[in-house]
């Protein structure tokens, strides 16, 4: 490459195909249901996808709790897990969501496998949904991908915070973006009334720092440490 030649690598590095498919999944559903209510696909039942989908595919507090009562899970019961991240409420509700999945997702996939990516998403999806089943008595379902997003924030302030760790600089800087969001939301509270999915995005924001530990390429050395540490102390 040439001296007078700019280096346009690192600003343009390639987003993992991971990412991306994610992000096209999100987006996706919207448009489609953007599309049928719009009288452009589905014709006149296109009105009705969206409400079809939020009864079937939605995580619904209700069927938590006939699982807790009953003591069994069926194939119709664990979807939800994993169907209501790709689920929104309007193209706004949405667009937010993939906006900052897609930043976030970018900068953690150059840290992470794209395994890691997906268990990523994958978990703070469950736990929020499980948090959100135990501890919110909510007629509406829960829907959106904020567990994931959040989730993917605090990893995003994990890469952050062992940066500045290893510079032996402060680490409270790293933190400036979940005290920023979570500042936003308070603000939003107390104009629109909390969320009915506060637990879940708030599950998700640890389940990802927390899990960041473990997913990060040196996260099996930092097991391996951990359980020698508990065995000298045994």
């Amino acid at each position: 490459m040439s001296e007078n030649q700019p280096n346009t690598t690192a600003i343009f590095n390639p987003i993992s195909w991971v990412v991306i498919i994610l992000t096209l999944m999100i987006v996706g559903v919207e448009v489609i249901l953007q599309l049928a209510e719009r009288g452009i696909i589905g014709g006149v039942q296109g009105a009705t996808w969206r409400i079809y989908l939020l009864r079937n595919f939605a995580f619904h507090d209700a069927v938590f709790e006939h699982i807790l009562q009953n003591r069994r899970v069926e194939l119709a019961t664990l979807w939800p897990f994993l169907t209501y991240p790709f689920l929104h409420l309007g193209i706004g509700h949405m667009a937010v969501a993939a906006t900052i999945f897609l930043a976030m997702g970018k900068t953690i996939s150059e840290k992470f496998s794209n395994m890691a990516v997906v268990a990523l998403f994958v978990s703070c999806s469950i736990v929020g949904a499980l948090v959100f089943g135990m501890f919110s008595n909510q007629a509406f379902p829960l829907v959106g991908s904020y567990p994931a997003v959040y989730g993917f924030i605090s990893a995003y302030t994990w890469i952050e915070y062992t940066r500045l760790k290893a510079l032996n600089e402060s680490t409270w800087p790293a933190f400036r973006l979940i005290a920023l969001l979570l500042l936003i939301r308070g603000v939003f509270a107390l104009f629109y009334g909390v969320p009915n999915s506060w637990t879940a995005d708030f599950s998700g924001l640890i389940t990802g720092f927390l899990l960041s530990f473990v997913l990060a390429p040196d996260g099996r050395e930092r097991i391996k440490g951990w359980i020698a540490a508990a065995r000298n102390r045994g």
